[in-house]
């Protein structure tokens, strides 16, 4: 019998008893004088009342890591008492600490001496610990970390209770385990002030993937320091299956909690966190030390993200997804990128210049393009920047490029033949590429003169710079023969990746990763090797701001992180929560930013659905041809059955909320990027614009051949989105009126496991699905190229291409697939920005005819950021902001 416990469950009471003595002082009587002439004695100092205050050098730490306590004290003082919160003590002006459990705690100390006491009772430290690393993979797949979120009515953003006043715990975690048959079973919370703990079992939804969160009320009858033990227990389900309670009406399961002694008997882990409070009596001063404007926690930026599952890697050659980029965005730098919030001026980075034909950088022909890199520079870990860590990351990138669900084809569209599908050779690749070491300068070489190739340049996902001699020392050096190209573009597949670098980073941009606890939570650092670039806000200057981001699992926990001050940034909430946080800005809590982005989202069908991993991985319940969604009457009639002003007006909220969200949208083009048509001029051009219709998709199935075909369809949802898992339902109705027989079951998944599947496209489970873009570029090819394309990154992940259409029976869509193709190509052959503009959107109209999406709604952005962080306004760039990922580097804290 097997049994892990990362943290043990501790009930810990701390009572502080803090006795002043009153020192009896004795006034010592001058001495009598018997000689003559003699200095007088100097007169003993009376004693001076003390003063203390407290400092440490990060209020955001590690488990295991000391961390340094200084007291800054005035007058008569004999004795520095420091409590850390956790239980332990110490005595001195300057101490050190280390904290064995994660969690948030209250740092009180106090000063005493002949002149009497002081303490910090009115403004405590508030620091907060985070896991180390797990160091056992296999562990942490098992694990759950612990979010306990709070309301305090006592002092805003501050762990400070009212005695005898009940007060809220919501009890939740960051992500559920990952490992086979493990769950959550558990919450245990003890209060640390003699109640029993309490122990609550976790309710796990089998339809939405969801898990309960808890709301635990408390009431603390005495004033003094407590510390909270708040513990959730995951466990492997498969020996007690027998005992859950399910319900198969609201299709839920738990484990009783008269188990909860077999469960920790058994294959378990028990993390636990801690949480110190100070319950204050009325009118008594008690709160924590605050940054000038009464900012909390400085030096620290907390974020919450609703993002079940987390980022899929940091690895600028392999992810392309939003969440993990936001993480490459602050670690990596590139040659080039956009200043600020501008969207067509380029600044150089790692370059000395941005190349222009003027400064000879770029040749004549439009075809040599010639970075030289700044000197000096320097990797997070101190190894120099040069030329050859530039060749070596587009190296890696396209030899990647084969998965369409890597960034690769990017770069690939101008250096290598055929865009590099299948194209990405040693020879091909040495050629598009000079490496100089000499001067410590890389020569791009096209095969066609792009002048977006510099926007492909500035994309850290793709064009990120890596350190080759960690890559090196991790197991992921390139041999350069062709022999040694082929066997690496293997590496660029999900089951040969190098998963030491997919979940680490080695950069030398500003900041660095200094813990991650994979799909949980993440610490970023100032990277102290970073070298500033002198006038140009944000790299300017090295960031002095930690930032901690959780990847939370539902919305409540994040809004009620926000509604408490833990979380400075809170990104992910869905609308239902925007009047909430409204009201927060109307007290002075929250600051709304909004801009217009470039982001749309979309339903995705899936034409080659994998059965068999369908049945292992989402449910053996669903059944359905696995070509259904090849078949244009299914996809039209679908489309025909959504119905885009309820979504809208009722489930995005535009009309319940008077906000402006976004707007429903024809076409991949986004609104504000060149090449955009209105739904006006492709109905004009020939497109049949999908339009809510239940009588026409009823017609459009019969004509399928699949009326009257009975199929269990599960629609994948990422987990957190109540929006669109609504809307899955919505159109499941829809659909059952036109059909009976077509079985629709909204299902949630993590970010992650979606991205992988993606990333696998033989192996693709997904039916049909919400997806979304945002821009690497503004130029329509990084939607067309990407969406469109027979090896784009959608289309190659779910099976869309000539050779399918034609074996399966679709001929004339086949015909109409090559014609969009031919005109797509036509676009990217030309130089002629008009002549290509013309033919992008003649291949949209085909595109529309075809159905390849359901098309939802293009966003508008918004972010609820603390009102004392500044720099937003360079962040406003829907390049990045509108794929939700924040340049931390911008911000400042106070």
């Amino acid at each position: 019998m097997e049994k892990k416990t990362l943290y043990a469950i501790i009930a810990v009471v701390i009572v502080l008893i803090v006795i002043i003595a009153a020192a009896a002082v004795m006034l010592q009587q001058k001495p009598t004088t018997t000689t003559s002439p003699s200095p007088s004695p100097s007169p003993t100092p009376s004693p001076t009342a003390p003063t203390v205050s407290a400092s440490v050098t990060t209020q955001l730490g590690t488990t295991n890591s000391p961390i340094t306590f200084t007291a800054s004290v005035t007058g008569t003082v004999s004795k520095v008492t420091w409590y850390f919160g956790d239980g332990s003590s110490a005595t001195g002006t300057v101490v050190n600490h280390s904290y064995a459990y994660p969690g948030k705690y209250l740092i009180y100390v106090n000063a005493s001496g002949s002149g009497g006491y002081a303490d910090n009772l009115a403004n405590m430290l508030y620091i907060t610990i985070s896991p180390s690393t797990p160091s056992n993979s296999t562990l942490e797949s098992e694990m759950a970390q612990p979010s306990m979120a709070f309301n305090t009515t006592y002092e805003p953003n501050a762990p400070i209770l009212s005695q005898g006043q009940q007060s809220a715990f919501l009890e939740s975690f960051l992500q559920p385990p990952s490992a086979t048959n493990w769950t959550v079973g558990y919450y245990v919370i003890n209060y640390g002030d003699g109640s029993n703990s309490t122990i609550t079992p976790v309710i796990y939804n089998k339809t939405s993937g969801s898990y309960s969160t808890n709301l635990a009320m408390h009431t603390f009858k005495n004033t003094g320091f407590y510390i909270i033990n708040f513990t959730v227990v995951t466990y492997n389900q498969a020996p007690f299956m027998k005992y859950l309670v399910v319900n198969n009406n609201t299709q839920t399961e738990y484990i009783p909690s008269s188990y909860y002694s077999q469960v920790m008997s058994g294959q378990h882990v028990a993390l636990s966190e801690l949480f110190t409070v100070y319950v204050a009596s009325s009118g008594q001063k008690a709160g924590i030390l605050k940054a000038s404007g009464n900012i909390p926690s400085p030096g620290v930026i907390n974020v919450a993200e609703v993002v079940p599952g987390g980022p899929y890697s940091f690895d600028p050659a392999i992810d392309y997804e939003t969440v993990g980029a936001e993480i490459i965005d602050n670690v990596y730098e590139t040659l080039i990128q956009y200043n600020a919030s501008s969207t067509s001026q380029l600044i150089p980075i790692v370059a000395t210049k941005v190349p222009t034909m003027q400064n000879g950088l770029i040749s004549p022909n439009g075809l040599n393009y010639t970075f030289y890199v700044r000197s000096g520079l320097k990797f997070a870990n101190g190894d120099p920047l040069t030329a050859w860590d530039v060749y070596t990351s587009i190296v890696r990138t396209l030899l990647f490029m084969d998965n369409p669900s890597n960034p690769g084809w990017i770069l690939g569209q101008d250096l290598l033949p055929d865009g590099g599908w299948g194209t990405n050779t040693y020879q091909n690749i040495t050629a598009a590429m000079t490496v100089n070491n000499a001067t410590d300068s890389i020569t791009f070489h096209l095969l066609k003169p792009d002048p977006a190739f510099l926007e492909y340049v500035a994309d850290p996902l793709g064009a990120g710079i890596v350190d080759y001699n960690w890559l090196v020392q991790h197991g992921a050096g390139i041999t350069f023969t062709p022999q040694g190209f082929s066997a690496y573009v293997n590496e660029g597949n999900p089951s040969d990746y190098n998963t030491y670098v997919r979940d680490n980073a080695m950069g030398s941009g500003p900041y660095m990763i200094q813990t991650y606890l994979v799909g949980q939570s993440i610490i970023l650092a100032p990277n102290p090797n970073y070298t500033p670039i002198p006038g140009i806000p944000g790299y300017n200057k090295a960031p002095t701001d930690k930032v901690y981001i959780q990847w939370v699992k539902d919305p409540e926990t994040a809004l009620l992180m926000m509604k408490s001050g833990q979380s400075d940034i809170t990104e992910g909430l869905p609308p239902t929560y925007y009047p909430t946080v409204q009201s927060l800005q109307s007290q002075g809590k929250v600051s709304i930013y909004s801009f217009p982005s470039l982001s749309i989202f979309f339903w995705v069908f899936n034409w080659n659905i994998n059965i068999s991993v369908l049945h292992t991985a989402i449910g053996t319940n669903y059944n359905l041809p696995s070509h259904y969604f090849a078949n244009p009457y299914v996809r039209a009639a679908f489309a025909d059955a959504f119905n885009y002003t309820n979504y809208m007006n009722n489930l995005v909220g535009n009309a319940i909320y008077h906000a402006d969200f976004g707007f429903h949208y024809v076409g991949i083009i986004p609104k504000g990027m060149p090449g955009y048509v209105s739904q006006q001029w492709l109905a004009a051009h020939g497109a049949t614009i999908p339009q809510f219709n239940l009588t026409e998709a009823k017609k459009l199935m019969m004509e399928s051949g699949y009326y009257n075909t009975t199929v269990n369809i599960p629609i994948i949802v990422t987990a957190g989105d109540p929006t669109d898992f609504a809307a899955a339902g919505m159109l499941g109705q829809n659909l059952s009126q036109i059909d009976p027989n077509i079985h629709i079951t909204p299902v949630y998944v993590t970010w992650a496991s979606l991205i992988g599947w993606l990333a696998a496209p033989l192996q693709n489970p997904l039916t049909i699905n919400m997806l979304g873009w945002a821009p690497d570029f503004p130029y329509p090819s990084d939607y067309v190229n990407a969406m469109y394309l027979e090896n784009g990154t959608y289309p190659g992940a779910y099976g869309w291409n000539y050779t399918n259409l034609m074996t399966w029976g679709y001929t004339q869509e086949a015909q109409e697939w090559e014609n969009m193709t031919k005109l797509i190509h036509a676009a990217e052959s030309t130089s002629n920005e008009t002549l290509a503009l013309q033919d992008f959107d003649l291949a949209e109209v085909i595109a529309v005819n075809l159905n390849l999406y359901i098309y939802t709604e293009q966003t508008n952005q918004f972010w609820f950021y603390a009102p004392y962080l500044h720099g937003v306004q360079y962040e406003e760039n829907p390049l990045y902001g509108g794929g939700g990922d924040t340049l931390y580097f911008y911000l400042t804290k106070g």
